[in-house]
């Protein structure tokens, strides 16, 4: 009966001798890690080393260190191997499964037990791949006859202790023999890593020795090739020099030759300058005659411009109406009949009093297709009297939606007196200027709403009151606290023109849209000096847009229309007044006629600018301002007097 045994965990492993040989691993291993090249060059001249006595087993197999072993050096991983393969346990095996052995074979496996593995393979390195020692071939066994018997390999029993402590004995001794022979070629590398740390300074003296010497060859060069190009550079300087020296020479020749005959223009010239100079004192001394006579003829050309503007009256009445617009084209027009540039005749064509006629004479009419620079050209005489030192006033007078504003200020295509009236301003003072009158033009800007002062400039400002100049003027008067510009040039004027017109009163009636509820009032004043004849005359232009009247039947504003109609009618008092030269005349019943009694009465020339509407609807309005206006043109008035004053500055300073 078979029966199958445990497996033996008792038996002690065979213990290996490695010691040695692990710390001479360690020792190979570090030299061949610092190695940073294999020395194979020089091996072959290196003296032999002290060889140990062989045993007699390697005696016996004639092993002998091979060239090939000491031309190369081992790696850690080879020396690893050797130690790993010193302590294999080959005791380490699993449990068998195997049936018990028949009685039959018994001679057959103890043959096998009894016979010792050749070991005929040995591990070998070249270069980084190992050769694992081949395991010895077994014997099968033979018969009598010669031929082979076919055995299976059997494995050893557990319970045969024998057997496997043989063959463990023989595994021991094979190893063993691989170890010495290991330890042999060990002993024969121990004298490599000193030579290889003395051939591999060697190495670095010579690696570094080479780089000193290259860089040293190649400053060298670099300091050729920089000498070279120095070289070539001074040889080209060289030769431009050169050429440049030859022709500076023929420069410095004909220059020689240029001075010579520079030299006798020069003594002609040095004649004609003395000559040029007399002529120029000359000249000089008729310039300064030519100036006075200027100056005189400038004088006399006011003069005469004066009489001018007097003998046309020195207040002016034109008449304007304005044309339908295209959201009127459905409304009845009134008739209209221009007799001539001075002339009109208006016709009702209401059915009450269909074909009542009635003629007026002004200074000027414009029919409606007039355009804005036709009108202007007919103030420019005014402006004209203002630079030459007097007193001017232009206002619009008319209802409500007649143009006034639009005759006034225009339109951005179409400009109006104002803005032209700037233009021309300070054209003028540049042409002045080429004959010795320097200007100074001082711009304020008053509004008056319902009889009450506001500064366009400054809405807040307060006590705006109306004063007069002095005692003995009757008629001079001015604003206090009222702002005071002062501007150099027409963009100037402009903006506050601008900043003015955004502060005014506006408000919506039936006769416009947009329709001025207050007077707008733009004083500028004009002072010319003339330093050379120690001349001043000031000059002011009053530009007034009178508010639209508008009959309170249709009014929506009750308070602003009284106001609005109650200063308009004490302008046409004030005016009949002196139409009819009472003793008199009530100027201080309006802030209007207070604020315009210099350009009314006093010493002033005056254009009254009269707009109608064309229409059949404000025919009875159209028809007062026409006979209120053609009143205006009858009044005669007194010569005015120029505003001439002494340049006591400019006395002074002289």
């Amino acid at each position: 009966m078979n029966r199958r045994l445990d497996k033996p965990s008792g038996i002690p492993k065979p213990a290996l001798k490695t010691a040695g040989f692990t710390a001479s691993a360690k020792t190979i291993a570090k030299t061949v890690s610092d190695a940073k090249m294999p020395l194979t060059r020089d091996l072959a001249n290196l003296p032999a080393p002290r060889r140990r006595a062989l045993s007699p087993d390697l005696q016996s197999r004639k092993v002998a260190p091979s060239r090939t072993n000491l031309r190369r050096s081992r790696s850690f991983n080879d020396i690893r191997d050797i130690g790993v393969m010193s302590r294999v346990n080959p005791l380490k095996r699993t449990a068998p499964t195997m049936p018990s052995i028949p009685a039959k074979r018994v001679a057959t496996s103890v043959q096998l037990r009894t016979a010792k593995p050749a070991v005929t393979g040995t591990a070998t390195t070249t270069g980084q791949t190992t050769t694992k020692p081949k395991p010895a071939a077994v014997k099968k066994p033979v018969t009598s006859s010669g031929a082979v018997t076919k055995v299976g390999a059997k494995k050893i029993p557990p319970y045969d202790y024998k057997a496997r402590y043989g063959a463990l004995l023989e595994k021991h001794n094979a190893l063993k023999e691989k170890f010495d022979e290991h330890k042999e070629q060990l002993v024969h590398l121990e004298g490599l890593p000193e030579q290889y740390e003395e051939s591999q300074a060697e190495v670095q003296r010579l690696q570094l020795e080479l780089a000193a010497t290259k860089t040293h060859y190649e400053c060298l060069e670099k300091e050729t090739k920089i000498s070279a190009e120095k070289i070539q550079k001074l040889t080209s300087q060289l030769e431009s020099t050169a050429a440049q020296l030859e022709k500076i020479t023929a420069t410095c020749q004909a220059a020689q030759e240029n001075e010579k005959k520079l030299q006798g223009e020069v003594d002609e010239l040095t004649e004609e300058n003395k000559w040029l100079k007399d002529e120029g004192n000359a000249m000089r001394e008729e310039l300064n005659v030519c100036k006075d006579q200027l100056f005189a003829s400038v004088m006399e050309r006011k003069d005469l411009h004066n009489q001018m503007m007097d003998l046309r009256g020195n207040i002016r009445v034109f008449c304007r109406v304005r044309p339908a617009l295209e959201c009127e084209t459905e409304r009845i027009l009134c008739g209209w009949r221009y007799i001539d540039e001075a002339s009109l005749e208006i016709t009702s064509m209401d059915p009450k009093n269909k074909g009542q006629r009635t003629e007026f004479s002004f200074d000027q009419v414009f029919h409606p297709l007039t355009s804005q620079t036709d009108v202007f050209e007919n103030v420019t005489p005014l402006i004209q009297s203002a630079l030459d030192g007097y007193n001017v006033c232009i206002f619009a007078y008319g209802q409500t939606g007649s143009g006034k504003t639009f005759t006034m200020e225009g339109t951005e295509g179409q400009l109006g007196v104002i803005p032209r009236t700037v233009d021309l301003l300070f054209d003028s003072v540049k042409n002045y200027k080429r004959i010795g009158w320097e200007y100074e033009i001082r711009a304020t800007f008053l509004e008056i709403y319902n009889e009450v002062l506001y500064d366009l400039l400054n809405p807040e400002a307060n006590d705006l009151e109306i004063r007069m100049v002095s005692a003995s003027s009757k008629t001079d008067v001015y604003v206090s606290n009222i702002t005071e510009k002062i501007v150099e040039n027409g963009q100037q004027l402009r903006a506050l023109m601008d900043a003015a017109k955004r502060n005014r009163a506006t408000a919506c009636t039936v006769g416009n849209e947009r329709s001025s509820r207050s007077h707008a009032i733009t004083r500028l004043q004009l002072i010319g000096v003339h330093e050379g004849k120690q001349e001043k005359c000031v000059g002011t232009v009053n530009l007034v847009d009178l508010a639209g009247s508008e009959s309170p039947k249709t009014s929506t504003r009750m308070e602003e229309t009284k106001k609005i109609n109650r200063s308009l009618s004490e302008l046409t008092n004030v005016i009949m007044a002196i139409l009819n030269k009472q003793e008199h005349v009530p100027y201080r019943n309006s802030k209007l006629t207070h604020l315009l009694m210099p350009a009314l009465g006093g010493n002033s020339k005056t254009l009254m600018v009269i707009n109608v509407s064309p229409l059949q609807d404000c025919y009875g309005e159209s028809l007062k301002s026409l006979r209120f206006a053609a009143s205006v043109n009858s009044i005669k008035m007194t010569r005015v007097r120029k505003n001439r004053y002494l340049n006591n500055v400019a006395t002074t300073s002289a």
